[in-house]
């Protein structure tokens, strides 16, 4: 499925995609969100403490690509520093 909206469905779709990516990295977390901030797309991030890290990335780039690619393409840069936090 390509991106064509942002609307909830796409968003809880996105979340998924980047549950099992973290989990096929052995990425341990306590939470995960995935949220619309004007024209950014934020993933919020929980490791092993209480505090809560933020990666953001363009909606427009991830208009016109698959869920799963989309979560490969912006956890991957990532994946070192989440296996810190």
């Amino acid at each position: 499925m390509n991106i064509t909206s942002f609307d909830q469905p796409t968003l809880n779709l996105i979340h998924k995609a980047f549950e099992i990516v973290l989990k096929e990295n052995h990425i341990p977390y306590k939470k995960i969100g995935v949220v619309e901030d004007g024209d950014q797309l934020l993933f919020l991030y929980e490791g092993k403490t209480e505090k809560v890290h933020v990666f953001k990335w363009s909606k427009a780039q991830s208009q016109g690509v698959s869920i799963g690619v989309l979560a490969q393409s912006v956890l991957a840069p990532i994946i070192p520093t989440l296996r810190t936090l």
